[in-house]
């Protein structure tokens, strides 16, 4: 009540100052100083250092370090503050609580129509023009960044009409569009993101009407799932975590969502539209993967007129690429772009293209199957030349014919080669002494054998600069400690970041290295088990702030309350993984064991976790309650995957996957036979808005919960195993309520299912329905 008050009392005053109103040749001596502004309150986006000066006459001077002053004759608009969507401006509200009436706000190299434009638009959309200036469409988005206009329903709709009257003048237009850089020469630096994000929004959703798994899969604020990091192609058991970063403005084009893109080749202007907008937006990240020739051309055409305007540029691709980088009549790269990283087969020609096009990038990563000698050649001349410019390679294999030693030795330190194996005439053979100093080997597997004494091949790795090493003894032989000179050189190798252990016996030495180690990133440990006690842990007080992903795959011993005890140690673990591994929760002798771990877990708040994944044994009735027993350490609200295959869920577990309100991906398998889920009681109504993708394998499936999963508005992916399907219930899966989701039926397969059953699915999803 006391704001609007203060807003019935309150003027807003916009000085706009431009080279339009720039006064030439005009002196300090010519004024009588009225009033200075020593701090810059009322402008927002202008840095601390510059000045506004206000003269009696109403003239401007506007000051910057190291810059002459420049004076304005400024146009000036004054409005009595109403209830519309100046409302939600921070800036404006933040004046009012200081009790200002008259408010000055000053908008530097913005047009004074596109100002009057955008006051007479926000109190009566239906007042818009049928086509509006690219510079007035750009002013308004600097206007609103200004002001700090609250993302509202209203602030939304506003935008959208904005959208449509740009795309209106790109339908007036009849020429090929080219934008010189005066015309986003201050908006690059200044514009919010999260409006850019808006609008992108706003048109895929045009283009791919209304289709939000589109939009939730092409534009992403943040960077889960899009690490180039995964080693698929060296190990397939590694999970990617990403440290937290703030938020970014990402673009990410795949098959599905290219093919959905690629629809605005049926209208000249929406192509206009699309090469515009991706002009202006000035993404962080642009992620492109193709994995057939037919999207890779229809990508070749999307992009055929646009400059990769990103400070990141990733693509992934199973097809070559650099066809995307020729032939354009522009700049590929912007001059901002600061990070290339490809992963596809480039041939020598090819590979030399590219590097003409790198000179400006500052770090470069090339993912490739094959490499050999020339390629490497080329690398090295290039980035002698270079040397304030990274590159790394990362092969699946290299080949040794023809290399030359001597040419070798001329790698540069900012030139980084690492391969998964070795060739000599396509076969498979050990890196030579020779060349290990220039040759790394990304992954490393050290087949553990106690008689052989100390390994010699651990003693030259630190030379290979491994990041993966997996030390492992045979499935059929019994598991066996590590010698302490393993360990030891363990710690001296600097480089590793993924550490597998296969059929190892886990012992004091080794508990302690996990949680000494500031290198180790991610530990899976495989048939393994634990020898000591953990005593140990209740003399000191030793954590772990760098372990980000922990899996426990068939352990041979069991967890309990003691091994939380040690979890908790491990301050930012992000993804947990519990494979087949038996847990004792009970708390015997309850007193001593309750009295020792709340004294210890009260101290600190729980950890949270992103990713989950549980796996027990097909029979083990047994262990239930995990997520209660993990709940000692982990605090679920904030998961954004989890896989849960378990014999049943319970009802105490049941209250805290209610509690889990931003998961993305949720896998279920229930082995119990007669189980049915309660989805509505287990599922938060929050995940309405977040999931994306459900997999379920389970018993029975009832028509309500078809109901309850068409809810989901985001939802891009339901994939059902079901032990007993129905007519009566898949005929109430209609195709209308999941427009955007792929349904897959994985169980029962097409040839165990009823004619019937596959009639009515060929009917509604299309024929051979999967």
């Amino acid at each position: 009540m006391r704001l609007l008050c203060a807003m019935s009392s309150a003027t807003v005053s916009f000085l706009v100052i431009n080279d339009e109103n720039c006064i030439q040749n005009l002196f300090a001596t010519d004024l009588t100083l009225e009033m200075i502004f020593t701090e810059n309150k009322s402008v927002e986006w202008i840095n601390e250092e510059e000045k506004i000066t206000i003269f009696k006459n109403n003239i401007l001077r506007y000051e910057a370090p190291s810059k002459q002053p420049k004076y304005y004759n400024p146009n000036i608009h004054t409005l009595h503050h109403r209830n519309n969507m100046l409302f939600n401006s921070k800036l404006i509200k933040k004046h009012l609580d200081s009790k200002r009436t008259n408010i000055k706000i000053f908008l530097k190299d913005i047009s004074y129509p596109a100002l009057l434009l955008f006051l007479k638009l926000i109190d009566n959309s239906d007042s818009f023009i049928s086509q509006i200036n690219l510079q007035d469409f750009l002013d308004i988005l600097l206007i609103i960044t200004i002001l700090d206009i609250e993302k509202t329903k209203e602030r939304d709709f506003f935008l959208k009409d904005l959208l449509r009257n740009v795309m209106s003048e790109m339908l007036r237009q009849d020429f090929t569009l080219y934008f010189d850089n005066n015309l986003c020469r201050y908006h690059y630096s200044y514009i919010k993101k999260s409006l850019f994000m808006d609008i992108w929004i706003f048109f895929i959703n045009f283009i791919t009407f209304d289709d939000k798994s589109a939009e939730r899969f092409i534009i992403l604020s943040k960077n889960i799932d899009l690490t180039f990091k995964s080693l698929d192609i060296y190990c397939n058991s590694y999970n990617s975590v990403k440290k937290p970063h703030k938020t970014n403005f990402t673009i990410r084009l795949d098959n599905i969502s290219i093919n959905k893109t690629y629809k605005i080749f049926t209208s000249k202007f929406l192509v206009k539209t699309w090469i515009f907008f991706s002009r202006i937006a000035n993404f962080d990240i642009i992620y492109l993967i193709f994995t057939n020739e037919e999207t890779y051309e229809k990508a070749k055409l999307l992009w055929s007129n646009v400059t990769f305007y990103t400070r990141k540029l990733y693509i992934r691709s199973s097809t070559n690429v650099i066809e995307l980088f020729l032939n354009k009549n522009m700049p590929i790269f912007w001059n901002k772009l600061k990070v290339l990283k490809l992963e596809c087969n480039l041939t020598l020609i090819e590979l030399k293209k590219l590097l003409t096009l790198c000179s400006n990038i500052n770090k470069v990563t090339l993912k490739s199957e094959l490499f050999d000698f020339e390629r490497v050649r080329s690398l090295i001349d290039f980035y002698r030349l270079n040397l304030d410019k990274i590159c790394k390679i990362f092969c699946q294999t290299y080949e040794f014919l023809n290399t030359d030693p001597e040419i070798l030795q001329l790698m540069p330190k900012n030139l980084i080669f690492y391969s998964s194996k070795f060739q000599n005439a396509s076969v498979d053979t050990e890196i030579p002494m020779k060349f290990i100093p220039f040759l790394h080997n990304y992954y490393h597997d050290y087949q553990y054998q106690r008689t052989a004494g100390f390994p010699t091949s651990l003693a030259i790795l630190d030379c290979f600069m491994p990041k993966i090493i997996r030390i492992s003894i045979e499935y059929d032989s019994p598991a066996r400690e590590l010698n302490n000179s393993v360990l030891l050189f363990m710690k001296y190798i600097k480089t590793i970041k993924y550490l597998f252990l296969v059929n190892i016996v886990l012992n004091k030495m080794m508990l302690i290295y996990f949680l000494e180690t500031n290198t180790l990133v991610s530990i899976e440990l495989v048939n393994s088990y634990f020898l000591c006690s953990l005593d140990f842990l209740s003399y000191g007080s030793m954590t772990n702030r760098n372990l980000k992903s922990l899996a426990l795959n068939n352990l041979k011993s069991h967890i309990d309350y003691n091994f939380l005890i040690y979890l908790n140690r491990f301050k930012c673990i992000q993804s947990f993984m519990l494979i087949h591994t038996e847990i004792r929760n009970s708390l015997s002798p309850i007193r001593k064991i309750c009295n020792f771990f709340h004294s210890f877990f009260i101290q600190e708040n729980k950890k949270y976790l992103k990713n989950l994944e549980i796996k027990t044994d097909l029979n083990d009735y047994k262990t239930i309650n995990i997520l209660y027993f993990l709940s000692e350490v982990y605090d679920f609200s904030k998961l954004l995957n989890i896989v849960y295959c378990v014999y049943r869920i319970t009802e105490k577990e049941t209250k805290f996957f209610i509690t889990m309100k931003k998961l993305e991906s949720i896998t279920l398998k229930i082995y119990h036979g007669s189980d049915c889920i309660d989805f509505e009681k287990l599922f938060n109504k929050a995940l309405f808005s977040s999931v994306v993708l459900v997999a379920l394998n389970v018993n029975r499936i009832r028509e309500k919960d078809f109901k309850f999963f068409k809810l989901f508005k985001n939802l891009g992916l339901l994939s059902l195993s079901i032990e007993v399907l129905d007519y009566k219930t898949v005929s109430s899966l209609r195709k209308n309520n999941f427009k955007t989701t792929e349904i897959n039926i994985m169980k029962p397969v097409r040839t165990n299912r009823s004619r019937e059953i596959n009639y009515f699915l060929d009917e509604e999803f299309g024929p051979n329905f999967f």
